[in-house]
């Protein structure tokens, strides 16, 4: 018989931002919790809002399923003698605790043995939630979390209520103290403070009439139909922003929109500045008209049904307006100063105590930014690079920047454009901090490309110099989307680079500091390979080859994926493995040396001759990015290999011969590596 199991952790409000990865960790996270507990289920789905986590269940079975254990005694060649059961036999059944009679013959790979077969319950499942949903919701990560008076005791926010219910039945558990029940809470103002509920559907169904809407994907919906909506009521269109729209989905629990207007005069303000004011200090959405120009409207969501006396449409109006008039307070007071008479500025702006200042940290990007832009061939212009990078950061001295955080690099941007500054100078300034992740653009330009990578690299080469790595989860400095950032741009623009050079050419890594920061940036650039779609194997089979080079990893691995399927690939892979395999177990006899040809096998000769036109060739594509077509001259030698490994004997007991076999194998190897490590291809089949 299966169950329906519910579990709602209710809390204060937990920061919106946290909700979506905290319900894809609980989900992944509470799966594999069942699977390890081996109790079949047909899904599991969480919802929640930022005063809830929900997860829940379906046909969970009420226990493991029952495990048949075969215990095997003495083989039944020497269990009876003439018939009757012999010493061993009944040795075996008394120390069972069984009559000889209970005992049975099995048949094995190892022939008939005499043993027996017992059952064994399966845990309940009851039991099985009730241990370790505990430990489950207390491990899971957050940004930032509260911590208890008591050792080990840490979550996003406090505890209030637990909904824990396996078929209707309260399972018994504490959650930081807070003993689980049959009683959720509904809105903090609309609804009443405690529910008892039944099972999920009731649980949605009482929640709803006590305004909350339990799925967020429902709130996402109700929110964008009525954000349209509103938009075709104020004759414009949406400023799109899915951040946003993922940020309000969490802060409310029962979202309506409410549309208001400012006045014209704040459009004086650049876009990005009265965007990012409505944005980010009061989570409003920007409208624009068919021409892209933004009108005087916002958007708002609000945490109640309906607004129909206008008061908190007004309150909005009267909060956002305040803010505006900041903005272009702060705006009209900047651009008195140049950004060039702010840089003394940055002396008293501390970047990392260890670090030193901002002053500091612009003179450092001045002197390596010359030479990223010599590895990545940007070809950017000397003069523009020098005034974006020693302007890059004067923005931070701004009161707009001080009140506004998100605007920093855009904002110096827009005063450098407004000062008269080339594109490749103002561009490269306000486009510095992208990408902000991932899913987000690359700079435009290569001004703005190289500006973005030395500030990174600077952060990155100093933090690691100085022991600030990311330690198992927390990243406070956010080391780990720089780098992934580093990656990106490079990748984005295909721009060629060396990640060894530039760390030489800094001086501030090296031995131990130097090994783990590329093994931190191997790490990242397998990490956005991965997400980019690209294979475990693939990726891993060019990353064993080194990946110095970003750009030419990312070639690399296009090249494995293209060949991957065909048959002489896979086949030598195969072939590849074995080679390893060969060399590995030979060691230092495998050398590398001049193979003599007389006395050679005619397979072996034939190899040897392959092998010689090969390497030339292989290196020739490969110095011009024609990996694809370098992989396919290895798997065209195919034939030729098999050949080999059919007739000839590699280890042979004549110590020259061994040793010639094992060095045209070594060439091969190198000859491979120069492309990708093939046997790192998982082969179908």
């Amino acid at each position: 018989m299966s169950r329906e199991f519910l579990l709602e952790v209710g809390c204060e409000e937990i920061p919106a931002r946290a909700m979506g990865p905290a319900l894809d960790e609980l989900e992944r996270r509470f799966r594999a919790l069942l699977e390890e507990g081996k109790l079949s289920f047909d899904g599991v789905e969480t919802y929640g809002t930022a005063r809830r986590l929900v997860v829940r269940a379906t046909n969970l079975a009420q226990a493991q399923d029952t495990v048949t254990t075969r215990t095997l005694g003495p083989p039944a060649s020497i269990a009876f003698t003439d018939g009757r059961p012999s010493k061993a036999l009944e040795g075996f059944a008394r120390k069972s605790g069984l009559g000889v009679d209970q005992l049975e013959v099995f048949e094995t790979e190892r022939g008939p043995y005499v043993g027996f077969e017992s059952e064994t319950g399966g845990r309940p499942a009851r039991e099985i939630l009730a241990d370790a949903v505990p430990a489950l919701i207390g491990s899971l990560t957050f940004p930032k979390s509260m911590y208890w008076n008591e050792p080990g005791r840490e979550f996003a926010r406090p505890i209030r209520w637990v909904v824990a219910l396996l078929g209707g039945g309260v399972v018994e558990m504490e959650l930081f103290g807070v003993p689980a029940g049959a009683a959720t809470a509904g809105h903090r103002v609309l609804g009443r403070p405690a529910i008892p509920v039944e099972n999920f559907d009731d649980y949605v169904r009482k929640l709803e009439t006590n305004g909350v809407i339990v799925s967020q994907h429902d709130r996402r919906r109700k929110i964008r139909r009525e954000l349209e909506a509103a938009c075709a009521s104020l004759g414009g269109r949406l400023c799109p922003d899915e951040g946003l729209l993922e940020e309000v989905v969490y802060l409310n629990e029962l979202p309506s929109v409410v549309a208001g207007r400012f006045d014209e005069r704040f459009l004086r303000l650049p876009r990005e500045v009265s965007v990012t004011v409505m944005r980010e200090h009061q989570k409003y959405f920007a409208v624009e008209g068919s021409d892209g120009v933004l009108l005087p409207c916002f958007l708002g969501v609000m945490n109640t049904g309906a607004d129909p006396k206008g008061w908190i449409r007004k309150g909005h109006e009267r909060v956002l307006e305040a803010r505006l008039r900041d903005a272009l307070f702060f705006w009209d007071a900047d651009v008195r100063r140049t950004l060039a008479e702010r840089v003394d500025d940055l002396e008293s702006l501390t970047f990392h105590r260890k670090l030193g200042n901002y002053r500091e940290k612009v003179r450092r990007m001045g002197r390596l930014a010359g030479r990223v832009n010599e590895l990545t061939g940007a070809g950017v212009d000397a003069d523009a690079l020098t005034a974006a990078v020693a302007w890059s950061k004067s923005d931070l001295t701004t009161d707009l920047v001080g009140e506004f955080a998100d605007l920093q690099g855009i904002a110096g941007g827009l005063y450098a454009e407004r000062e008269g500054q080339p594109a490749s100078v103002w561009k490269a300034i306000y486009d510095q901090y992208r990408p902000a992740g991932l899913d987000d653009r690359s700079p435009e330009t290569a001004s703005g490309a190289v500006l973005a990578l030395t500030d990174r690299l600077d952060t990155l080469f100093g933090c690691f110099s100085v022991g600030l790595t990311p330690r198992g989860s927390a990243d406070p400095l956010a080391l780990r989307r720089d780098t992934q950032g580093v990656i990106k741009i490079l990748l984005d623009h295909r721009l060629p680079f060396s990640m060894a050079s530039a760390i030489e050419f800094d001086g501030r890594l090296a031995g131990e500091d130097s090994k783990t920061f590329l093994e931190f940036y191997t790490d990242r650039l397998r990490h956005v390979l991965g997400k980019r779609g690209f294979a475990y194997d693939e990726v891993e089979a060019v990353l064993a080859t080194g990946a110095d080079d970003p750009a030419d990893v990312l070639s690399r691995v296009e090249a494995v994926r293209a060949v991957r399927e065909s048959p002489e690939m896979a086949a030598i892979a195969g072939a590849f493995k074995r080679i390893k395999n060969i060399l590995k177990q030979a060691g230092a006899a495998a050398r590398t040396g001049a193979v003599d040809a007389r006395d050679m096998e005619p397979e072996e000769a034939a190899l040897a001759e392959r092998v010689a036109a090969l390497g030339p060739r292989v290196r020739e594509l490969s110095a011009a990015g024609a990996y694809r077509e370098a992989l396919g001259e290895m798997a065209a030698l195919r034939p030729v290999l098999e050949s080999f490994f059919e007739a000839i004997l590699v280890m042979h007991a004549d110590a020259d011969i061994r040793a010639r076999r094992l060095s045209l194998l070594r060439e091969l190897s190198e000859t491979f590596l120069k492309v990708a490590d093939v046997s790192e291809i998982v082969v179908s089949g």
